[in-house]
């Protein structure tokens, strides 16, 4: 019988993927084959053309390759973007709005600045800690990995 890992990984070699990842992907590859192979001869096909057939289902190894690494990307991409974007970014608006309740709470009036439909409401306390929950929302996403 076949050794079906070495096939999958000689085929895999270039397989931009970390070391564990990319075992894991040559072993559920391998698997698969190796089932599907055993299958067809299960039904009666002869060996070389059960090996031919199971081959045939990966297609190009190199698209092959290719579909693979998209597949895995597109999920680290979606957890990196969630923890190097979107946490951050929430918890700089999260504890910047509790701050601002917290102002108006403690009695802070904002000043009116201008008159009529022209006017402005200024926080200046509010306004001049919003560097200070930026930085810490740059932390938070530079500790997930961003630059």
């Amino acid at each position: 019988m076949r050794d079906w890992e070495a096939l999958v990984r000689e085929q895999m070699a270039d397989l931009a993927l970390e070391p564990e990842e990319k075992a894991e992907v040559i072993a559920e590859v391998a698997a698969h084959l190796e089932d599907s192979c055993e299958e067809m001869l299960r039904r009666g096909i002869s060996e070389e053309e059960a090996v031919q057939r199971a081959l045939s289902q990966t297609g190009d190894w190199k698209v092959f390759r290719k579909r693979i690494l998209a597949v895995k990307r597109r999920g680290h991409l979606m957890g990196t973007r969630v923890r190097q974007l979107w946490v951050p970014g929430f918890l700089t608006m999260i504890l910047s709005t509790l701050f601002l309740m917290m102002l108006r709470k403690l009695g802070f009036q904002p000043r009116l600045i201008g008159s009529g439909p022209d006017a402005v409401l200024f926080y200046a306390p509010w306004l001049l800690s919003l560097p200070l929950f930026g930085a810490l929302g740059a932390y938070v996403s530079s500790r997930a990995g961003s630059s």
